[in-house]
C-alpha cells in the first residue's frame, strides 16, 4: 500500500509542473492563465506565444507523463509490486497533477499531452495509434480540440482489442477527463465557433 501512496504523491506532483507556466514566466513574463483562451496548455501557448514556445509545451507535458510511469515502474520492480497496476496509478494521479494542480489554484492544462506521455510509457505502440489519429483529424478539420478528444478516445477501444481490462478502465478515464476539460471546446464544435488551428480570431 505505501508503494501505491508514494506513486500517487509524485505522480500528482510530476503533474503539478506546468511546462506551459514555466515557459509563459521565462520566456515572456507573464501567466498563461491570463493569456488566450486562459488554458495552461500548449495550444493555448502556441497561439500566444508562437511555434517554438508550443513545442517545448508540449514536449514538457509528453516528459512528465511519461517520466511518472517510468519512476512508478521502477519502484514497482525493485519492492517487487505489480508493474502494470503501479504503472497505470501513475498514469491517473499525473494527469490529475496536471489537470488540477495543487500549486497554481487546481487551474491547469486539459491533459492531451500528459495523457499521451504517461500512455507511452504504458503501451508506445497504442499511444501512437492515438497520436496518429489526433494528427489525421487536426491536419483535415483544422480542429486541435477534435483531434485532441477523439484521439484520445481512441485508447479504451484499442485496450479492448488487446484484452486488457485495466487499461479500459484508465483509458477511459483518460477519455473522460479530456472530454470534460474540452467541453467549451465541443460546445463551440457543435455551435460552428471553434477555432481553426491558425485562426486568430
Amino acid at each position: 500500500m505505501l508503494v501505491y501512496l508514494i506513486i500517487i504523491v509524485v505522480a500528482y506532483l510530476l503533474g503539478n509542473i506546468s511546462t506551459s507556466y514555466i515557459i509563459g514566466k521565462k520566456l515572456a513574463g507573464v501567466d498563461i492563465r491570463t493569456q488566450g483562451s486562459g488554458n495552461a496548455g500548449s495550444t493555448n501557448v502556441l497561439r500566444t506565444m508562437g511555434k517554438k514556445a508550443g513545442a517545448m509545451t508540449f514536449g514538457g507535458d509528453v516528459l512528465k507523463g511519461l517520466i511518472a510511469v517510468g519512476f512508478a515502474r521502477i519502484l514497482a520492480h525493485y519492492t517487487n509490486t505489480d508493474e502494470l497496476t503501479c504503472a497505470y496509478v501513475a498514469v491517473v494521479f499525473v494527469v490529475m497533477g496536471h489537470n488540477w494542480p495543487a500549486f497554481l489554484g487546481f487551474k491547469g492544462g486539459k491533459g492531451v499531452a500528459t495523457s499521451l506521455g504517461a500512455m507511452l510509457g504504458i503501451n508506445p505502440v497504442l499511444a501512437l495509434i492515438c497520436l496518429a489519429v489526433f494528427i489525421v483529424i487536426v491536419a483535415v478539420t483544422k480542429y486541435v480540440s477534435l483531434g485532441s478528444v477523439l484521439g484520445i478516445c481512441m485508447s479504451p477501444i484499442l485496450m479492448f482489442f488487446v484484452h486488457n481490462p485495466k487499461g479500459i478502465v484508465v483509458t477511459l478515464f483518460l477519455s473522460a477527463s479530456v472530454v470534460y476539460t474540452h467541453r467549451a471546446n465541443i460546445k463551440r464544435l457543435l455551435n460552428g465557433t471553434e477555432r481553426k488551428i491558425g485562426q486568430k480570431k
